[in-house]
């Protein structure tokens, strides 16, 4: 959360300035005024930082498609969404995160019951960029849908079979060419049930056509983070089940390693932590 520290940083500075420069300093009682003095800065600062976000946004075309990734927007976003993870109280318990593999893209692939999915995952895995394969909703939402969109996410329309399939050599691109490594949920929505839906064997494309690893992963409880806020803490667990590299998987179909995730995840997801 690097503006998070940056923004504690400048108001400790403000509220000493503050304290000093107008001889409150001479006045012993005067001394518990700091914490005031830093709180209120670090509130001017976040809404100066929110005002950045939508006028930048508002000088941003919707119809662009970029071409990769950017990383001066994806690092916005990413950290943005850091830092709400952060407000929210959420407590994140990382599981083989050791397994991620190093100085290589990768295609990412878990269950999906909430949002707030994608920034576990961004906490969780030290690889960056990654963007996320997600629906065309997500890019036309107001102020933040740009960010996103200049950040290299991909939207994907399942119902447009022409689309889906540019949506998908998009992000082979990004890992072949070393732009970025890919998160997609193969049940293709937020599932809300216990079970969980069949996993789309086309997801599985991206992988082989860019011959990258596939990280198999599980997340647990993100669907409580929004109804627990602000009043309780939200225990969080995100593991990485397997990583399997293209020799593990190209001898198999689309279908079988799809069947193979989901059923890994699945069983995962029983077992309480």
């Amino acid at each position: 959360m690097i503006q998070h520290n940056i923004m504690v940083g400048l108001s400790l500075i403000a509220s000493l300035l503050i304290y000093f420069l107008t001889g409150q300093y001479l006045y012993w009682y005067c001394i518990f005024l700091i914490p005031v003095y830093f709180f209120g800065a670090y509130l001017v600062l976040l809404v100066i930082y929110m005002l950045f976000i939508a006028v930048v946004s508002w000088f941003l075309n919707k119809k662009d498609i970029p071409e990769k990734p950017n990383r001066f927007y994806y690092g916005i976003i990413r950290e943005t969404a850091l830092f709400g993870l952060f407000l929210t109280r959420c407590k994140v318990k990382k599981i083989n995160t050791n397994l991620e593999p190093k100085k290589v893209r990768y295609m990412v692939v878990s269950n999906h019951k909430s949002n707030f999915d994608p920034i576990i995952l961004f906490k969780c895995l030290k690889e960056n960029p990654i963007v996320c394969v997600t629906k065309p909703e997500i890019l036309d939402m107001p102020v933040a849908g740009k960010w996103v969109r200049y950040s290299g996410f991909i939207p994907i329309e399942r119902d447009n079979i022409q689309q889906a399939a540019q949506a998908i050599s998009t992000a082979a691109n990004y890992i072949k060419n070393d732009q970025a490594s890919i998160c997609i949920y193969p049940e293709g929505k937020r599932n809300m049930e216990d079970e969980m839906l069949d996993f789309h064997p086309g997801s599985f494309k991206i992988a082989y056509r860019s011959k990258c690893p596939i990280v198999i992963c599980s997340t647990k409880n993100t669907m409580n983070i929004k109804k627990n806020f602000p009043f309780k803490k939200t225990k969080v667990t995100f593991k990485i089940l397997e990583v399997l590299n293209y020799e593990d998987y190209k001898d198999k179909s689309t279908s079988e390693i799809a069947k193979y995730s989901r059923d890994l995840i699945n069983e995962d997801l029983k077992i309480k932590d």
